[in-house]
């Protein structure tokens, strides 16, 4: 009778984060689910990040949660500056969604991330049974329990960790779920602009966070244009409309392979062309976790902050994708040249039967 007291009739899943984040939480949602389908699960995520969770099966509600604490979407200061501090002390005492959150009662609460906002937030929520991280941001010590962070283990899997704490041991893959309905997967059929069944789509997506996080436009240019000297190769270009200039090809009658989609699509129809991807050329960005969400194969271009491509791999890989980029304690200092990153595509196709 106690041990049904302790089953977690209502769920407060914390991701306010960048939309990778949000992604990557998506095992952990259907672990939740599989373990406790009567209970009510909801999601506080940003705004710019619900579409992404739109008809996932897992979860009862999405929840606007726009706390400005660890993204790029709303948080304009580092991490640990006092702005910020006082920025997430003030959503989480005075704004109308922390309010709200209070108001439903949770028993649980994940701070998946790990924060001491995070946990504040909880905290304030009146959630009784709180769970965080230890050895990142902070905020464990007013949890029940917590994850230990590892800088080697993949997000998804980490995030997968939770379940245990909170009494499930169900086995789920980690790897990212977006739930496209038919019609959103018709659509991305049609947008791709293939003659015939020996043509291999390719997106490329040059866009990222802030300029010292990409490979460069310079790079995707060229990459993009040794691309386009296959007749076999049909290639979307995806981001934001400030991406849209990134990429500077050819406009002739020979290449007519190629749709600069930048700042026409929104998140849903962007997984949807995805989808219908055989190869997806991408900076660390989002565009990584939907083709790991789709099985695409992939190669994610590291920029200058990222010291460790055999890391970044083991952190936010997939089993189709592949890392390119600096190794700085092996002694390789320099980003892979287009050339390289053409080469590594050209022996992708070689040794798969797609």
């Amino acid at each position: 009778m106690q041990e049904t007291k302790k089953l977690p009739k209502r769920i407060f899943v914390l991701r306010n984060n960048d939309l990778g984040d949000v992604l990557v939480t998506t095992p952990l949602l259907e672990g939740l689910r599989l373990c406790y389908p009567k209970s009510l699960i909801s999601v506080g995520v940003g705004d710019w990040a619900k579409s992404l969770l739109q008809g996932n099966p897992n979860i009862n509600e999405i929840r606007t949660c726009n706390a400005p604490w660890h993204n790029k979407q709303n948080c304009n200061f580092p991490a640990n500056s006092p702005r910020t501090f006082l920025d997430g002390l003030s959503f989480i005492l005075l704004s109308k969604q922390s309010r709200n959150l209070t108001r439903e009662r949770f028993t649980h609460g994940i701070d998946v991330l790990g924060s001491r906002q995070g946990a504040w937030l909880m905290l304030r929520a009146g959630i009784k049974s709180r769970f965080g991280v230890k050895g990142y941001a902070g905020g464990n010590q007013w949890c029940e329990d917590y994850v230990k962070f590892d800088e080697k283990r993949n997000v998804a899997e980490a995030a997968l960790a939770f379940l245990p704490l909170i009494g499930c041991h169900k086995q789920v893959e980690p790897r990212p779920q977006i739930f496209l309905s038919k019609q959103e997967k018709e659509v991305g059929r049609k947008m791709w602009n293939t003659q015939s069944s020996r043509t291999k789509r390719i997106v490329i997506a040059p866009g990222g966070g802030f300029p010292e996080k990409c490979w460069g436009d310079s790079r995707f240019t060229e990459l993009t244009n040794l691309l386009l000297k296959e007749d076999n190769l049909q290639v979307c270009i995806l981001g934001s409309q400030e991406d849209r200039n990134r990429i500077k090809y050819q406009k002739n009658l020979r290449y007519k392979r190629i749709q600069n989609f930048c700042g026409t699509l929104d998140l849903r129809k962007s997984a949807a062309l995805i989808s219908e991807a055989d190869f997806v050329f991408t900076n660390s960005s989002l565009c990584m976790h939907l083709a790991g969400a789709f099985k695409i194969s992939s190669i994610t271009l590291l920029g200058d902050c990222f010291d460790s491509a055999n890391l970044h791999q083991s952190q936010w890989g997939y089993i189709e994708s592949q890392v390119l980029g600096k190794e700085i304690s092996i002694g390789k200092n320099a980003l892979v040249s287009a050339n390289e990153a053409y080469a590594c595509f050209q022996n992708t196709f070689q040794n798969q039967t797609i």
